[in-house]
């Protein structure tokens, strides 16, 4: 038997109100960025390559130099294709990976074995969805009597999410000055360990780096404080 055609509009009227209560979470720009950051520290989680304590195995024992990059998502837009390039005979300890909204997620690079060099390159990731790469520029040098941790942010425009061939980005980063495709900021990392912030219209990326040879990089990717709408799903959620 049907159900009878008023029962049946009742029930239309029900769900199209309870679609209604689940509309995207919409923020408003007098949200506080403290709160935010409150918020992100209980709902960011470790992604796959965090599982189980691992970033305390990503330091290769051995080597004078090393360097863990940790990057959290605080978008709503996955962090996509990540492609490490490592500038000089370096190598990756473990490879950098997807980072989904509201994860975190780490990878580490050393020196090469034999050698009195450093480890220095760049890494980036699409925000897919955002049409655009982060970008990320890191220096561990060997000798700190002549050099010091370095650390760049920075964001291609919008509209191009190719690589740079080779060793582009890190010169560009570490030498040079923006350009209309690459827009960034680097900080030395040596008494002062201070926090940084890249901004552009729509992002900004906030980071850090120790000042010794095995190195730790700390760094969020969020939207600016009048771009909320683009914080992910679960920190929006849990703000509103």
């Amino acid at each position: 038997m049907g159900v009878p055609f008023p029962a049946l509009k009742t029930m239309v009227t029900v769900f199209l109100l309870l679609m209604g209560n689940t509309s995207p979470v919409v923020l408003g720009t007098s949200t506080p960025l403290s709160r935010v950051k409150l918020v992100a520290s209980e709902v960011v989680t470790p992604g796959s390559s965090l599982a189980c304590g691992l970033q305390q195995g990503m330091v290769a024992t051995g080597y004078k130099v090393s360097c863990i990059i940790q990057v959290e998502n605080w978008t709503r837009y996955p962090l996509m294709v990540p492609r490490l390039r490592i500038a000089n005979d370096g190598a990756a300890t473990t490879n950098p990976s997807a980072i989904a909204e509201a994860k975190r997620e780490a990878f580490a690079v050393r020196k090469a074995s034999g050698t009195a060099t450093g480890v220095y390159g760049t890494v980036s990731w699409e925000l897919q969805g955002a049409n655009r790469r982060f970008v990320l520029m890191w220096s561990a040098p060997f000798d700190f009597n002549q050099h010091s941790n370095w650390l760049g942010l920075g964001m291609t425009r919008e509209g191009l999410v190719d690589v740079a061939p080779g060793n582009t980005w890190f010169d560009q980063m570490y030498y040079d000055s923006n350009t209309e495709d690459l827009t960034f900021e680097r900080k030395e990392f040596y008494s002062n360990t201070d926090s940084f912030i890249y901004s552009d219209n729509r992002f900004e990326v906030e980071g850090d780096m120790t000042n010794g040879h095995n190195a730790v990089i700390r760094v969020v990717v969020r939207p600016i404080s009048d771009n909320w709408d683009d914080l992910a799903y679960e920190i929006r959620r849990k703000l509103n």
